[in-house]
């Protein structure tokens, strides 16, 4: 894939969002792209707190749906809740027993469902997550990296690549786990470039991601203070992934996330993106159950 192509700003888009882009920075559909209940290197072990806030004053139904890595997420678990006015709530621990009870790696969705009505503004709320580590390797305490959730419209589609820069994997002080979450109903093929510092692109890798998939591995290409850039290479119209990276310090356990931020920047396509996609969701499996006492840590 040639990415010399002049850059295409997409002002179109900028306008057609109008005033509306300030209140991008919340959103009716969230995705956490990696949430986590699992054993790491080191003897750590992983495991993700969650945090949904409604800024609004009155209630909102919520829907969070899992989604696990490595397969076919028709089906998926499924918590229904109920946020109050101007309330935090928060989800400790979301896969661990208490809540979804699963063992393993994934991505979550957070959305007001789609039958509820939702003018303009009226259903925005924010959520966010840390996944830390309470053992971390060579050293005492509480280690972990805030993973901002990722609005809809903050994925790469087919009309932006996905950036995060700074990477650090050397086999020997620093390893990089890379790892891309679907929003979408069919099966996407996702690329990433690595490039080192001076923009030249030593290694390229491509991954098939299944319906609403997700996947996280460690990058195979040695790399120090270098960029990612993803991007789609089949899959359909309407498509979104969320890219990410998270650099692990392999001494102390320490973690920094990357999230993969979309710009149409070197971009060759020449449409305006779509300022108001109509997202998919997963099939209802099993129901989870919450209890609002459940809120207290």
């Amino acid at each position: 894939m040639n990415r010399s192509i002049p850059v295409l700003i997409l002002a179109a888009f900028v306008l057609a969002m109008g005033s509306g882009i300030a209140d991008a920075q919340l959103a009716a559909n969230w995705i956490i792209p990696a949430v986590a209940n699992t054993p790491g290197n080191g003897g750590t072990y992983w495991s993700t707190d969650v945090s949904i806030h409604n800024p609004q004053s009155w209630e909102l139904p919520l829907t969070v749906q899992f989604l696990e890595t490595g397969q076919v997420n028709d089906f998926v678990p499924t918590l229904d809740l109920v946020i109050y006015p101007y309330e935090t709530i928060n989800l400790w621990d979301v896969l661990g027993p208490d809540l979804f009870d699963v063992r393993g790696t994934g991505a979550l969705l957070i959305f007001v469902p789609p039958e509820e009505p939702c003018p303009d503004l009226e259903c925005l709320f924010l959520a966010t997550s840390r996944t830390y580590t309470s053992d971390p390797a060579g050293g005492f305490g509480e280690f972990g990296q805030a993973l901002p959730g990722a609005a809809l419209l903050e994925g790469t589609d087919w009309l932006t690549y996905g950036y995060a820069a700074g990477i650090l994997n050397d086999g020997l002080d620093f390893r990089c786990n890379i790892g891309v979450a679907s929003w979408t109903a069919d099966w996407t093929q996702v690329a990433v470039d690595v490039q080192d510092a001076t923009g030249a692109i030593v290694d390229t890798e491509i991954f098939d991601l299944p319906p609403f998939g997700h996947l996280q591995k460690r990058l195979r290409t040695e790399v120090m203070g270098g960029s990612l850039v993803f991007y789609l290479i089949d899959g359909p119209n309407d498509a979104f992934v969320y890219p990410y990276a998270s650099v692990v310090n392999q001494i102390t356990g320490d973690p920094s996330y990357f999230f993969a931020r979309f710009s149409g920047a070197g971009v060759a396509a020449k449409a305006k993106r779509n300022p108001d996609p109509a997202p998919s969701y997963p099939k209802r499996g099993r129901a989870v159950e919450w209890h609002r006492t459940a809120v207290s840590r």
